[in-house]
Order: C-alpha cells, then structure tokens, then sequence
C-alpha cells in the first residue's frame, strides 16, 4: 500500500503545508510534480549562453545526499561519494522528499512515523543506521525539521497539528525537541508555511507562507523573515508578487545571514533582513528558481528557463557578472544546482538523452559551466541532493 505523507521537504530543505488550519494539504512528491509557468523567450538584454561541455578533472572530495523517485511512489535514499563510487541505500519513504545532512554531517535528518498517528523528526547516520525517531512533547503535533544553526544546536521545524489547528506553524528546538516552542502560527489567509532558513546564529527564520497558486505554480506566497521570540515580522519580497516553491527552495540567506536571495518571475532580487525594499539584480527574460546562494557569499546561482531548455547561471550580490553557464542545448540541459561546501562546484541533475523530460544522473559542474564528472549512473528523477564535504566520509 503507497504511504502518502501530507508533507513534502524540497532539496536541501523542508516544506510543510497546513490546509485551511487543519490537516495539512498532500502534494506529489516528484521534483517536477508542480507545473512551471512557460518561459519567455531571451529578450537582447539576456546574458549569453555558455556552449561548455565535458572536461574530465580531478573530482573534488565530498558526499553526496540524494534520492531517486521512481514510478511506484517509492523515493529511495542513498549516499555516494562524489567521484561515484560507494553509492549505499539509507532509507525509502513515499510522499516525503525529505533528507538532509546535520550540521556536522555525521547524520541525515528526516522525519518518520512515531506509532502515535503522527510524523516527526528523525534522525540516522549516514550509512542509514541508528535510525531514531523523536516524539514531541505535544503529542499530536507533527513536526519536519528544516534548516539549523551552525553549530546545529538549533533546528527549525515545520509543525502541524490535525487535532489543533492552534498548534500549526513555525518552531523552533534542539535536536533532541527539548525547548520546543512555537515561533510564528499560522495567519489568516495562510494555507501553511515552510520554513527555508534560519540565520548562523538562530536569531531569526525566513519562511514562505502558501497563500494559494499562482499561475502554474500550485504553491506560492509570500516570503517572511521573524525574529526567534516571534516579533519583527516582515515580508521579503516586493507587495503584489508570489514567491513560487516548484520542487527547489524559493529563498536562500547569505552566508553570514544578513541578506536573502530569491527569485520573482524572471527575475533575482536580494533584500537586507534588517529592513528596506528588495532590489532586483538581473535582467533577462524566462522564469527564474532554484536560487541559491554559495557558501563563500560570491556568487547566487539560479536557473532560467529559455522557452523548453532551462539554464544554470551565475550573479554576483551586487548584480554584477551575471552570465550564463550551462549550454541552452536540450541534449545537455541543466538546472537546479546546488553548492560545493566550497563554493567552488555545482552539483546539477543533467539529461541523459535527447529528451527535455527525460531521465537524468547527478554530475559535477565548474563555475565555467564545464561538466567534469558523472556522480549517478542510474537514469532517473533525482530529488533532495546535497553535499557535504571530504569530513563526512570518514563516517562511511
């Protein structure tokens, strides 16, 4: 029988959507299970387009995090190292989508069943052993846990309750749940909320609050930051637009926590946390997602779609070097990348074959746009991939 959770967590994060204050709203957990807005074509003012191909390098250290989501429902967790070797299955769920390294990289986090009706946060080494699943304190609350500090001493979770709707919203906790408390409840007109990042120092949380679709989009709204004792709320993103979640985090904070980046429609903004209007640092035409920003602060990466080929490309903060680096090539196509704990590679989901939709392997990309080498070598639809460095695979 297919266990359908009524959470789904995206990539490197965790999203929890609460319907009408009750029961939270099921979504298809496939990356690309939610319909994206057709793109506009490049217009002059659009960077240009890389024509980068395979170099074989020397493949940077690390450990990758990833599922494969298969027909059947059926998510399967693995670890591999980064050259491709030592690939070893930790776990499956259905309807989750939902893993990420600790803050130490020494475990997953994800969430399971309690045997109490309800789903919560999880915790198991990499190699899938030592699986422990955490009860809260209130135990009808569900409760997915999202980014933490950096020390990891802090997580903040996505929490709902089906027999209180007084108890859904944003938390926050240590690991072990203790000192769980309740940093921002739902609002009215909110259909849920997702927590997608916290500050180094657990000061404040930035989340999106689903509001409802908009366009293509099935889930969208706007993007908020609060303090952790619940006060200074604050929207990100300028009045009258949506934020969209389409299967990759809608917003990423700056390495020391002050800024936020996040894509609107076809374009890129940041915006200080600390206050002031969101400004918007690219130009070009296509939806942009997937933005995220390196762990050096340098660059954002985001993609942009041109018509049915989606790109990978790279900004500077300040607006500046914005330029294209994957090919706009459908039998190359990339998108959705993620960061090198370095800040020096991407990690992108690459077409196996000549067809748009088709299926894909996990491979290492350069800042030039050069693929210098294949992680998976099992065509498929990849979700929830991270990496974590040379340190996490001492532990395998």
């Amino acid at each position: 029988m297919t266990r359908s959770l009524p959470i789904v967590m995206l990539v490197a994060v965790f999203a929890a959507g609460c319907a009408g204050g009750g029961a939270p709203a099921s979504r298809a957990p496939s990356p690309t299970a939610d319909a994206i807005p057709p793109a506009a074509s490049p217009s002059a003012t659009a960077p240009a387009i890389s024509t980068a191909t395979v170099i074989p390098m020397a493949i940077p250290p690390g450990r990758i995090l990833f599922h494969r989501f298969g027909s059947d429902g059926v998510e399967r967790y693995f670890t591999i190292n980064t050259d491709g070797t030592n690939e070893r299955a930790i776990f499956t769920s259905e309807g989750c989508a939902c893993a990420r390294w600790s803050a130490d990289w020494t475990h997953v986090l994800t969430l399971d069943a309690t045997g109490l009706g309800t789903w919560s946060f999880t915790t198991m080494r990499s190699d899938g052993s030592d699986k422990v699943v955490i009860t809260p304190p209130i135990k009808t609350l569900n409760l997915a846990p999202g980014s933490s500090t950096a020390d990891g001493r802090q997580i903040v979770f996505a929490g709902w309750d089906e027999k209180d709707p007084s108890h859904n919203g944003v938390y926050l906790a240590a690991p072990d749940l203790t000192d769980l408390r309740l940093v921002m409840a739902l609002q009215e007109g909110w259909k849920g909320v997702a927590p997608f990042g916290l500050t180094p120092d657990g000061s404040r949380v930035v989340f999106l609050a689903e509001t409802g679709p908009e366009g293509g989009i099935t889930h969208a709204g706007d993007l908020f930051v609060v303090n952790a004792d619940g006060s200074g709320l604050r929207q990100l993103n300028p009045q009258g637009t949506k934020s969209g979640d389409i299967g990759m985090p809608p917003v990423s904070l700056s390495p020391d926590g002050r800024q936020a980046a996040f894509g609107v429609d076809d374009a890129v903004f940041v915006v200080d946390l600390d206050g002031g209007e969101a400004r918007r640092i690219t130009k070009g035409a296509g939806f942009v997602w997937a933005v995220s920003w390196s762990p050096t602060g340098e660059w954002i990466t985001y993609t942009r779609f041109h018509d049915a080929t989606s790109v990978v490309a790279l900004v500077r903060p300040d607006g500046t070097d914005q330029h294209e680096i994957s090919p706009n090539d459908e039998r190359v196509e990339a998108n959705a990348a993620v960061w090198s704990p370095d800040g020096k590679y991407l990690l992108v989901p690459r077409d196996s074959d000549s067809s748009v939709d088709g299926p894909r392997d996990l491979w290492i990309m350069d800042l030039e746009g050069n693929f210098i080498g294949q992680v998976t070598h099992e065509p498929s639809n990849y979700g929830t991939y991270s990496w974590a460095p040379p340190a996490a695979l001492s532990s395998n």
